[in-house]
């Protein structure tokens, strides 16, 4: 019912003066302790369970350095080594780079170095024998000569001997390669043309024959024309794979056994 504005709720029968029960009434210990150990399980947790890092602030300096160049002279050597002793770092001595080491590595191996001792040779006596035979001297007035041996009944006749060309190589052509049987030469030899120095270039065949012959030096001397027919003549050894090549010899003379018979010359 509504009276003066205000609502007031029906009371049933048999009901408190109030809904709610403000004194405490008697409840169980259990149920609190539980929740109370759970409670504090779980903070211990996460208190020993959270770590938190503080990390110092570190002073932010600009990185840099000096660096010094010294020559390699008397004066960048003495500044070295002032710096290396009156730096922060003393210099650690190396034996290796002193200069008595040198010295004193040579003394300690001669002194365990095996000297054997000096040889010294063992003298022995001569022999009593006079080995010096005696030299038989002529009597004062008399002459003495030796004794001189005959001649053999029949002497050795001494081979006639002739100056006959001779080849070498210069270019193009071995010594291995050369011809050995080599033409007579018809023609004589005086002293000047065996004492020139003759060289010719010459063409060959592919059979070995000689095709050109030019003179290099001395090709108009007496002697060159006879020279160049007689290098016609030798037969060179044959390359069929070459159609024509040069070769550069030389012309020496030597003296040569002159052969018996009626072609002799």
């Amino acid at each position: 019912m509504m009276a003066g504005g205000r609502v007031k709720p029906r009371k049933l029968a048999g009901t408190p003066e109030w809904v709610f029960r403000w004194t405490a009434g008697k409840r169980p210990l259990l149920p609190k302790l539980f929740s109370t150990v759970l409670v504090g399980t779980a903070f211990a947790f996460f208190i020993t369970s959270a770590r938190i890092r503080v990390t110092a602030l570190e002073k932010s300096t600009p990185r840099k350095a000096s660096v010094i160049y010294l020559r390699e002279d008397a004066e960048g050597r003495a500044l070295t080594l002032r710096a290396r002793e009156g730096g922060p770092f003393p210099s650690r001595f190396e034996p290796s780079q002193w200069e008595g080491m040198a010295a004193l590595e040579s003394s300690a191996l001669d002194a365990v170095r095996f000297q054997p001792p000096p040889y010294v040779p063992a003298l022995a006596d001569l022999p009593a024998g006079n080995l010096v035979q005696n030299v038989e001297l002529a009597a004062k007035g008399q002459s003495f000569f030796p004794k001189r041996n005959p001649p053999s009944a029949h002497p050795q006749a001494l081979p006639k001997l002739k100056l006959a060309p001779l080849l070498y190589p210069l270019s193009g052509i071995s010594a291995a390669t050369l011809p050995e049987a080599l033409p007579p030469f018809a023609a004589s030899v005086d002293g000047a043309m065996s004492s020139a120095s003759w060289r010719f270039l010459v063409r060959l065949n592919p059979d070995g024959g000689v095709a050109e012959c030019v003179s290099l030096e001395k090709g108009g001397e007496p002697g060159a024309p006879e020279l160049e027919a007689w290098l016609h003549q030798i037969p060179f050894k044959p390359e069929l794979a070459k159609p024509f090549r040069w070769i550069a010899v030389g012309i020496g003379f030597t003296n040569q056994p002159v052969a018996d018979g009626p072609d002799a010359r």
